[in-house]
């Protein structure tokens, strides 16, 4: 929660933490040169040569184009990252097969996606999913890593805060029972980096991530 907030809202602190960067590790395995799409990046930069991609143009973006249809040849980028966008695409398969596509036999794709977080238009918000759905969403992929990318403590954070923000169609109350609700909730956010690992964290995590790699036609 987070996405669009007005007034003094945008300035309370996030119901989510990320304690491993994964996509750091995913980037330090490409090799020098490679070609990255950021495909749904917001205007983002990881890196200062990623291609960013997204619907709308805007700062920051270099293509626009959809992601159920890319404006890239076949096996034309060394890695893509896809972070925090499935949810918002009407038909997630499709792009995700659009992305495998687009990438390099024996590149590199890495996605996160979110399962327990509240609703956050961008424009809209259309999906969740679990760890087991995420592997299925990529099985074109040989699996390098999958796991758990925002915990367990941030998905019960995120709930709550969104449930106080439901209680009442007043604005006023509402607003002000989301402040008090998300100062007292963010510090729990910090039992995520020692429960992010547990072997159950999956089961009710914010967010969980895939890195995998295109595979070759030998294979």
């Amino acid at each position: 929660m987070g996405w669009g907030l007005p007034g003094l809202l945008k300035y309370l602190p996030s119901p989510t933490l990320v304690p491993h960067d994964h996509l750091a590790e995913t980037l330090r395995m490409l090799v020098k040169d490679a070609i990255i799409l950021d495909v749904g990046a917001g205007g983002r930069r990881v890196t200062p040569s990623v291609v960013t991609v997204d619907t709308f143009d805007g700062p920051g973006v270099d293509v626009v184009g959809d992601i159920h249809n890319l404006p890239f040849d076949d096996c034309h980028a060394d890695c893509i990252i896809c972070t925090g966008t499935l949810e918002h695409v009407k038909n997630p398969f499709v792009a995700v097969a659009e992305l495998h596509r687009v990438l390099k036999p024996g590149g590199i794709i890495h996605i996160d996606v979110p399962f327990i977080q509240g609703f956050h238009a961008d424009p809209s918000d259309y999906w969740r999913f679990t760890i087991e759905g995420v592997k299925v969403l990529c099985n074109d992929f040989e699996q390098l890593a999958c796991g758990v990318h925002i915990g367990p403590t941030c998905g019960v954070v995120w709930v709550v805060r969104e449930w106080a923000n439901s209680i009442t169609t007043n604005r006023w109350i509402s607003n002000l029972l989301l402040m008090i609700v998300a100062v007292l909730t963010a510090p729990f956010r910090y039992l995520d980096y020692v429960l992010v690992d547990q072997p159950r964290s999956h089961r009710v995590a914010s967010a969980v991530f895939f890195r995998g790699r295109r595979r070759s036609k030998a294979d």
